[in-house]
């Protein structure tokens, strides 16, 4: 057996496609529904999105080709038969976090005639020496709550489960509040602004939002999520970048403000809690419902249990309503309880899990 890299080479990708991609797709479907292809999968297109992906040094793709003990001249040549094949991608550690650079396994698939022959363990050898040999400290993979077969070889090489992915269709999901409703009680006064792209506006809005959300989190889940030093300007300007798109949007709860119209910059106003949501990127070879992807939902320890987050949610779905989708997505950490009881409730399961190893304690 011979584990080759895959160069960005049309012919190549071509027979990588039809020979690995292809049957990958068409065997996880028959578990995984996400996994299903589209009917009128155009071949060459397949080919020009691999052309693309693997024009970046963040990724890197490996087949294992079986061709006796002749090693295969090149992969776009029909001497050699196309085993299995691993994709991984190069995550280095985020700016204004403390986690440590990772390397992802975006996919692995061994051709069922090969399995129980340590293939994949050949081909997870491979990874972590590209772990090595880049600085990362962990490894990460996503995958199918459905694919029992998959999560048992992952938590045998030592994978644990670090967060989930969960999704619910737009009418299961059970609100008794709708997004145009005022908050009742001792929290009447609170209502919704949307976050405007301006420097101004981030620079609050980092302050009493994205601050109080990240240090929540890392004392739900018990680990510290943030650098030490931050340079405050530095990420507002990269907020303002990610933000400053069509299909986005942030909105904002404020309460006891004098002037509801009042610039968010200048308002006299406490900032309650906030949400981030976007449509979800889709991979155009794939059959999935349009879904809206909560990014963040935070609500401030002193208005938890006065329905502001449900009002909030309800907001993201009517966003979702007005651009088409049909489902909601979101990610959770595995240690926030309260988070995951919460979305639970309102209906979302998991389909998936986001699992990790470090790179010394991966079981071969």
């Amino acid at each position: 057996m011979h584990i080759r890299r895959v160069r960005t080479e049309a012919d190549a990708l071509r027979r990588y496609s039809e020979m690995c991609w292809i049957p990958y797709h068409e065997e996880l479907s028959e578990t995984v529904d996400s996994h299903s292809l589209i009917d009128d999968l155009d071949r060459q297109e397949v080919v020009e999105f691999h052309l693309d992906l693997l024009d970046s040094p963040s990724n890197r793709l490996w087949v294992a080709l079986d061709a006796g003990d002749d090693p295969p001249v090149s992969l776009s040549a029909d001497d050699a038969t196309v085993a299995g094949f691993v994709q991984t991608r190069l995550e280095p550690s985020p700016q204004y976090f403390d986690w440590p650079d990772r390397l992802h396994v975006s996919d692995i698939w061994v051709r069922k005639s090969y399995r129980g022959t340590g293939l994949a363990d050949d081909l997870m050898a491979r990874v972590r020496q590209q772990a090595r040999e880049d600085g990362c400290a962990e490894l990460t993979l996503d995958v199918a709550t459905e694919n029992e077969r998959a999560m048992a070889y992952c938590e045998k090489r030592g994978f644990e489960v670090q967060g989930f992915g969960m999704r619910v269709p737009l009418q299961d999901v059970t609100l008794d509040v709708s997004a145009s409703e005022p908050m009742t009680g001792a929290h009447s006064s609170v209502h919704l602004r949307r976050v405007r792209v301006e420097e101004d506006v981030m620079h609050r809005f980092v302050e009493e939002c994205w601050f109080p959300f990240w240090r929540d989190l890392g004392a739900a889940v018990g680990e510290h999520h943030l650098s030490q030093d931050i340079d405050r300007n530095a990420l507002v300007e990269e907020l303002l970048e990610e933000y400053d798109v069509p299909d986005r949007r942030c909105w904002v709860a404020l309460d006891d403000s004098e002037d509801a119209t009042a610039s968010l910059a200048e308002t006299d106003a406490v900032f309650a809690g906030w949400l981030n949501a976007g449509l979800e990127p889709s991979d155009r070879f794939l059959d999935p419902p349009e879904r809206l992807f909560i990014g963040n939902l935070y609500v401030g320890t002193t208005y938890r249990g006065s329905g502001l987050a449900d009002h909030l949610v309800s907001r993201a779905m009517q966003y979702a309503r007005e651009e088409g989708c049909g489902e909601l997505s979101l990610g959770v950490e595995a240690d926030n309880e309260r988070a995951m009881a919460y979305y639970e409730k309102l209906g979302f399961e998991p389909h998936r899990q986001r699992m990790a190893v470090s790179l010394n304690a991966v079981e071969t």
